[in-house]
C-alpha cells in the first residue's frame, strides 16, 4: 500500500492572543522622527519588543520619509496606531498617534531607562521562553473617569493593546504584563513591563526544590530520613531564593499554568519581574487630528472660548481648503485622462482612414497595371514629336531600357530640347553660349579674360615625376628652386595644370 500524503493541520493559523474576542487586532508602527540618536534608537527597539507580536518588529525608517508615506501603508497592513519618538532642543517627545483621523497625545520624556540597564540591575533576572509570541496585559491605575485628558488617554492606551474576554481567556497565554500610572498632582504617567510567573504554595521549601529542580538533586547525605529533608527549617535552604512574606500574591488557580506544581485548584503566588523599558512621561498636549488640528487639551496653555473659537474656525478653514484642492487635483486628473482617450481614439481612427485609402490606391494601381504599361510608350513617342518636332533616335526608347520619367525629368529633357531648336535655327547664339562657357571656366592664377599661356615643365629629381607649371617669382619660383636642389616637392593634385599671369609673364621677361 503507497504513503498517503501528510495533511497540514497546524499551519496558516490565525494569530490570536490571550482571550481575543474575534474583533481586528490592534497593530502600531514604533518609529523615530528626524535624528534621535543611538540612544533613542535603543529605546524605539524595546518598545518595539514591548508591543510584539502586533507591531512591525524591523520597520525601517529613512531619513527622507514622512508621516504621510507611513499613514499611505498603515491601511492596507491593517496599523492602527503610532508610536513616534522625536527629539528637539530642549525635549524627547514621544507621541501616541490613533489613525486614520487621531487623536494624538503629546507627552515629554522625563526619565527613561532601557531593557538592558533594568535586567543589569535585578539580582536574579529571569526570562520566560515564548513570552514575546502572545500580546502583554493592559494594567492602568489611577486614570480618573470625572478627568476628560485621564479619560482620553485610558481610551487611547486600551485600544493599543488587544482586549481580552475574561470567561474565555487561556491564563497560560498570559506572560507579559503592562501598566501605566497615572499621577493627577504632576500629570505624569508611568510605564512599567513586567513578565509573570507562577509559584506553586501551600509546600514546604524542600518539597518546591525537589520539584522545580529537574537534573539536579540535592545532597542528601546529611539526612537520614527524606523526611528530615521536607520538613526542614528555611535555613536548609540556599539564601539567594528570596522568598516572600507569607500570603503576599496568594491565589487559587482557575486553570492550569506552565511550571511544576501550578495545578488547578491549588494555591499559587504571582511573581512579577521587570523587564524593561521604564519611562516616565510628561502630559503636554491633546490634538484632534494626526499630529494636527484643534488642541482639545494644552498642560501649560490655556485659552478663552473666542481664542478656542478663532482656533477651531481657522483649523476648519484650512480643512474645507485641502478638501478642496484635492477635489480639483482629482477633477484635473480625471481630465486630462479623458483628453488622452480622446486623443488616442483620434490617432486610431486617423490610422484606419489612412490604412483604407492605400488599399483602395493599391487596388486600382493593380487593375490598371496593364493599361499603365502597354500605353506609356505611345504617350512618351507622342509627347517627344509634340514638343521637339522631330522623329526621336531609335536608342532613346528601348523596350530593354524603359523607364517612367519623373515630372523633373520630363521638365529638363524639354528644356535642352527646345535649346538644341534653337541653336539649329540661330548658329550665332549658340557661339556666344559656347564663349561663355569658356569664359567661365577659372584655373589656379588665371582670370578668365586672359588668352592662352605659356606652359612651362619641371621635373622633380627625388620622385621623378614631371609636372606643368609656370615660372616666375613667389612660391612657384622658391618650388623650382627647391626642385633643383633635390627636396620633394609639395604635390597639389595629379594632372593639374598651373599657368602663369599677366604680371609673371612681365616679371620673366
Amino acid at each position: 500500500m503507497g504513503k498517503t500524503r501528510r495533511k497540514k493541520k497546524h499551519t496558516h493559523v490565525a494569530a490570536s492572543g490571550p482571550g481575543v474576542t474575534g474583533q481586528p487586532v490592534p497593530s502600531t508602527f514604533v518609529m523615530e522622527h528626524g535624528k534621535v540618536g543611538s540612544t533613542l534608537s535603543r529605546l524605539v527597539a524595546d518598545l518595539r519588543q514591548m508591543m510584539e507580536p502586533h507591531t512591525a518588529s524591523k520597520l525601517k525608517v529613512r531619513r527622507r520619509n514622512v508621516l504621510k508615506d507611513f499613514v499611505a501603508v498603515a491601511g492596507p497592513l491593517g496599523v492602527t496606531h503610532f508610536i513616534v519618538v522625536s527629539l528637539s532642543k530642549e525635549f524627547i517627545n514621544i507621541k501616541f498617534c490613533r489613525l486614520p483621523r487621531g487623536p494624538t497625545i503629546t507627552f515629554h520624556l522625563k526619565s527613561f531607562c532601557l531593557c538592558s540597564e533594568v535586567v543589569s540591575n535585578l539580582k536574579k533576572p529571569t526570562t520566560i521562553p515564548g513570552q514575546f509570541l502572545t500580546p502583554p496585559l493592559l494594567v492602568l491605575n489611577n486614570f480618573a473617569p470625572d478627568s476628560k485628558p485621564c479619560k482620553l488617554i485610558a481610551t487611547m492606551l486600551q485600544n493599543m493593546l488587544p482586549s481580552i474576554t475574561v470567561q474565555t481567556v487561556k491564563l497560560a497565554e498570559i506572560r507579559r504584563c503592562v501598566m501605566f500610572h497615572f499621577d493627577s498632582a504632576s500629570s505624569t504617567v508611568e510605564l512599567r513591563h513586567y513578565n509573570i510567573k507562577a509559584t506553586p504554595r501551600g509546600t514546604s521549601r524542600g518539597v518546591r526544590k525537589l520539584a522545580r529542580s529537574r537534573s539536579h538533586v540535592p545532597n542528601l547525605s546529611r539526612y537520614t530520613d527524606i523526611s528530615d529533608f521536607v520538613l526542614s527549617g528555611p535555613g536548609e535552604v540556599s539564601e539567594s531564593e528570596g522568598e516572600e512574606m507569607a500570603g503576599e500574591g496568594d491565589v487559587t488557580l482557575p486553570q492550569d499554568l506552565p511550571g511544576r506544581g501550578n495545578i488547578k485548584a491549588e494555591q499559587s503566588a504571582i511573581r512579577l519581574t521587570e523587564i524593561g523599558p521604564r519611562l516616565t512621561m510628561q502630559l503636554v498636549k491633546i490634538e484632534s487630528g494626526l499630529c494636527d488640528g484643534e488642541v482639545l487639551h494644552h498642560q501649560f496653555v490655556s485659552k478663552t472660548r473666542r481664542e478656542a473659537r478663532d482656533q477651531r474656525r481657522r483649523v476648519q478653514e484650512r480643512r474645507q481648503l485641502k478638501e478642496t484642492r484635492k477635489r480639483q487635483q482629482e477633477a484635473n486628473v480625471l481630465r486630462k485622462k479623458q483628453e488622452q482617450e480622446q486623443h488616442r481614439e483620434k490617432c486610431m481612427a486617423g490610422q484606419k482612414r489612412g490604412l483604407g485609402k492605400q488599399d483602395s490606391v493599391t487596388m486600382e494601381d493593380k487593375g490598371d497595371a496593364s493599361s499603365y504599361s502597354s500605353d506609356d510608350d505611345d504617350d512618351d513617342l507622342q509627347w517627344y514629336r509634340e514638343e521637339v518636332g522631330e522623329e526621336p533616335d531609335p536608342d532613346v526608347f528601348l523596350k530593354a531600357n524603359k523607364r517612367k520619367r519623373s515630372s523633373s525629368n520630363k521638365e529638363r529633357f524639354l528644356h535642352q530640347s527646345k535649346r538644341r531648336k534653337t541653336e539649329k535655327a540661330d548658329p550665332e547664339t549658340a557661339t556666344a553660349r559656347e564663349h561663355n562657357k569658356q569664359a567661365g571656366k577659372r584655373s589656379y592664377g588665371q582670370r578668365p579674360s586672359e588668352g592662352p599661356q605659356k606652359m612651362v615643365r619641371f621635373t622633380n629629381a627625388t620622385k621623378g615625376r614631371t609636372r606643368e607649371r609656370g615660372g616666375g617669382g613667389g612660391k612657384q619660383g622658391k618650388r623650382e628652386e627647391s626642385a633643383g636642389k633635390g627636396r620633394a616637392l609639395p604635390v597639389k593634385k595629379a594632372g593639374r595644370v598651373f599657368r602663369r599671369s599677366a604680371s609673371n609673364r612681365a616679371r620673366a621677361s
